[in-house]
């Protein structure tokens, strides 16, 4: 399986996909938010929870009739 996904030209390295994302969060122009969204998710994985809160205000601040950022800052303020 691994070697299907490395012949469609897709790296494992998951270093070098949160550089991925990061560069499209930054540089992206219609991208950067669901970059944002899988760095978030990536940096709670981590257990890097201020980082991925940092992201989650950005986007709540960026999308303020969506609730679902505020929520999951809650949930991560929590603890779950």
């Amino acid at each position: 399986m691994r070697w299907l996904i490395r012949l469609g030209g897709i790296s494992g390295d998951k270093q070098a996909g949160i550089k991925e994302l990061q560069l499209t969060a930054e540089h992206g122009r219609y991208l950067a938010p669901f970059a944002n969204i899988l760095l978030a998710m990536a940096y709670v994985h981590e257990n890097d929870k201020p980082r991925a809160r940092e992201l989650l205000a950005t986007l709540r601040d960026q999308f303020p009739t969506n609730p679902l950022f505020a929520r999951e800052i809650a949930r991560l303020d929590s603890g779950y």
